[in-house]
Order: C-alpha cells, then structure tokens, then sequence
C-alpha cells in the first residue's frame, strides 16, 4: 500500500520543488521566514503560527548549507509533496479503490490553493501534511497511533488552526486510549499555549502580542459577517478553480456518489459545512488560501473518481487553465484584480499562477528602496513591503544605518485620522534630524496628497520609494 503513494509524492515533490520560490516574497512569507530565522516561539497570537516556526527551526539546523530564505521555501515544497501522498494513501486505505485515491491525488496535486501554498514558505501546506498525517494515524488501533495522531493534529493546529477542519473529525472517532490522543495533541499545542506564561518580542513589530486584545483584533479586523452574500460567491468560484473542470465534474458523477466505507461522513460534513460558512465571513483576500482545508476535506469526504488517462488530463487542463487565466485578465485590462499593485507585482500572475520560480520582483524592490534612503534614514511602511525589506536587510546585512519600521502605515491607518497620526510620526523623526522615506505611494494608505496639501510636506521620489521633507 505504501508502494502505491510513493509516485504521488514524487510528483508533488517535483512539481511544487519546481515552482518553488528561491528568493523573499511579500507579506507573511518574509514575517515567517524571520520569525524562523530568529526563533519566534512560543506565541499565543493566532497569526504567528508557533508551530510552522518550531518546525521551520528544524528544518534551517537540518539543512544548514542552504540558503535560509530559499530553504523555507522548499520546507513548504516538501509539505505539499507529503500531503498529495497522504491524501492518496488515506482514500485508498479507505475505499480500496485506485481510481478514487488516484482522482483525489490528481486534484489535490494541482488544487490552487495547495500549489500556491507548496511554492512559498507558507504555513497552510506545513499544516496540512500534518492534519492529514493525524488522519492516517487514527485508522491504526495502538496507543502509539493514538498519541501520534494528536500529536499531529496539535503541532498542524499550531501551524494553522484551522487545519483542525481535516484532522477533528478524524480524532473523535477514537473509543481508545482518548487519553493518549489528548495528551499528543496538548504536547503538539506546546508552542502556542506556553505563549500564554511568556512571549518573545516579535522579530518584525517588537510588539508582545498574543492576550485577548490580539484575538479581539484577529476578529474585528478578517471576521466581517455583514459580507456573507458576498463571501459566498468568491468561496464557490475559489472552489471551483481549485478543482477545476475534471475535479468537480467528477464530484458530480454518479460513480463519486456512492458514498463507499468513508469514517464519519456526517461529522466531517458538518466540519466543512461550518468551515464554509467562516470562510464566507472572513477577509476576502486570506480565504484563497485558507480554502486548502475545505477542498482537502472535500476530497477525503467524496473521493472523486477518475482513470489514469483521466488523472493525467486533470493535471494538464488545470496547469493551461490557470496560466490562461492569468494571461486572460492581463489582456483585457483586470490584471490587478481589483486589489492593491504592489511594486514590482503583476496581481493576476502573482496570485493565480501558482509557480513562483523566478519571481523576483520583491527582492528588487527591497535592493532598490535601501540602496536609494539617505544615512541614517528611517523607512515608514506598510506590512506588505515592511516583512520583505526588513527580511532583506537582516538576512544579507544591507543598510544597517536605515531603520525599516514594517507596520507604521498599519498603526496610522487605524487612527481616526490617518494622514494626522502620519504627520505626527514623521515630525518625530524630522526633529531628530533623520530623513524619512515612505515605502510607497499608494494613496488609500500613504495619503501623499493629504501630507502635501493639509501639513506642508513636500514628497520626492527615492528609488521606488518617497522622501518626505518639510516645504
């Protein structure tokens, strides 16, 4: 049975080791890659992922001869490889049938959200070969299996928490040695409850982070139920384009129906029902990736079948599929999705073509804005920007003279009057006699025209960035 996987994870192993980044990427990659880096644990703050850095940790001391940045990228190549085998092992021991483990193998494979997830160091696919490997681990009946599955699921919990949508109803099915289970899955949580006794500064923000006020931000700030309609549609159209035109005709067929020897069909149902409909509420711009459990648990749930000839089809409709997309909204003028263009970023192929091999463009970014600051400068930014230019100055010791705070437009923005906190930081700073740089230019979050027309700021160009001095 073990055989019959081995090809599965050689195919994820080459396909996301392909796609893989080899350089700094925006947002939560880079905050990841520096919290690994520095040794961020534990923390009880539900978006530092304790449990992605405690692994992440290990794996940089195992492959201590690469380059970091590029290592943690392969950390999450090497997840998403373990996670295809799984779920095709998992459905196999389930049904007995290989064109079913086969076809949920094929669209896990090249489900967008587990590529995408697969190319950058990223916590979903980390998680997800954890969640899943709880999932096999409760089909054996020892102890062993039993404090390895929570383990598994705990430490996957840690790495994201909602990767318990995989691996719960899995657990509960459990009628011995419950004990055993708990007591894995309290040893796997380790990294985030030992955050509630004490937690480092963050590497990035130098905040300490992880009480009630950071859940209570977590939720006001992602969870907004007034968008449910809204969700709805945007979480059906990401489904659909993760399981492309095979994948879900093949959910659809009569063969796929026919529920088969699944565990617990009703209680994992209910799980992604309830998952969904978070997922409906949630910021529209983290649930692409958060869609990696439901059509995880989907696949698990109704294992789709498809022949080898069909596999084969899957894959290569859904590589021509996404990179049509892309190419597609760039030619007819939507190339930025309707979200914010970074510098040095193409929305449409950043975000839907999952192969991040040879993008560069966040490292230029960061070379071009350090090279450009005066001495001494201090650089305002955004979170986007601020991970990368912080991940790039630290990792290769650029600029050291240049202080990068990452999340100065974030405080400024929550102000009741962010062009005013603005002002009042970059005053600070001028009376210090050092020059300051804003990051970017983007009006809904720099307010140029604001700082220029309402406190007699003058902005000049600086690289990709803006010096701002008094008129």
């Amino acid at each position: 049975m073990v055989r019959r996987s081995w090809p599965w994870l050689g195919a994820g192993l080459l396909l996301y080791g392909v796609s893989a980044a080899t350089g700094p990427m925006w947002g939560d990659c880079s905050k990841l890659t520096l919290y690994a880096l520095r040794s961020y644990v534990p923390s009880a703050n539900p978006g530092d992922h304790a449990g992605w850095t405690v692994v992440a940790w290990v794996w940089l001391r195992l492959l201590f001869w690469l380059d970091p940045v590029r290592s943690l990228h392969l950390l999450s190549a090497v997840a998403g490889g373990v996670a295809v085998a799984l779920v095709h092992r998992l459905v196999w021991e389930i049904t007995g049938e290989e064109r079913r483990a086969g076809g949920a193998a094929a669209v896990a494979l090249v489900a967008h959200p587990l590529w995408w997830g697969s190319a950058v160091a990223e916590s979903y696919a980390l998680a997800l070969a954890l969640a899943l490997a709880s999932c096999l681990l409760s089909q054996r009946d020892s102890r062993a299996a039993a404090f390895g599955a929570g383990l598994a699921a705990g430490l996957g919990a840690a790495a994201h928490v909602f990767s318990l949508v995989v691996s719960l109803p899995w657990l509960v099915r459990w009628r011995r040695c419950r004990w055993f289970v708990l007591g894995g899955a309290v040893l796997g949580l380790a990294p985030v409850w030992l955050g509630v006794f004490d937690t480092p500064a963050d590497p990035l923000t130098g905040f300490r982070a992880g009480g009630p006020e950071s859940w209570g931000w977590h939720l006001a700030a992602f969870v907004h139920p007034a968008a449910l309609a809204r969700g709805l549609g945007l979480l059906a159209g990401l489904a659909a384009l993760a399981l492309g035109p095979f994948g879900v005709w093949a959910l659809v067929h009569p063969a796929t129906r026919r529920r088969g020897r699944l565990p617990g069909p009703p209680l994992g149902a209910l799980a992604l029902a309830l998952y969904a409909l978070v997922l409906c509420t949630y910021a529209p711009y983290r649930v692409p990736l958060m869609a990696v459990f439901l059509v995880t648990g989907l696949l698990l749930l109704r294992p789709p079948s498809l022949t080898p000839l069909g596999q084969l089809l899957h894959v290569a409709t859904q590589a021509v599929l996404l990179a049509t997309l892309a190419w597609g909204l760039s030619a007819v003028g939507l190339g930025d999705l309707g979200v914010r263009q970074l510098p040095e970023r193409h929305n449409a192929w950043h975000f839907l073509w999952p192969v991040k091999r040879g993008e560069t463009g966040p490292e230029r970014y960061a070379h071009s804005l350090l090279a450009a600051a005066p001495p001494g400068a201090v650089v305002l930014s955004d979170f986007n920007l601020g991970a990368v230019l912080c991940l790039v100055q630290q990792s290769e010791g650029l600029r050291e003279d240049v202080e990068v705070v990452p999340t100065a437009v974030d405080d400024a923005l929550v102000r009741s009057d962010p062009a005013a906190a603005l002002d009042r930081r970059i005053a600070a700073i001028e009376a210090t006699e050092r020059a300051v740089v804003l990051a970017d230019d983007w009006s809904p979050y720099y307010r140029l025209g604001e700082l220029e027309q309402r406190f007699g700021w003058v902005a000049r160009q600086l690289g990709p960035g803006w010096l701002v001095t008094r008129r």
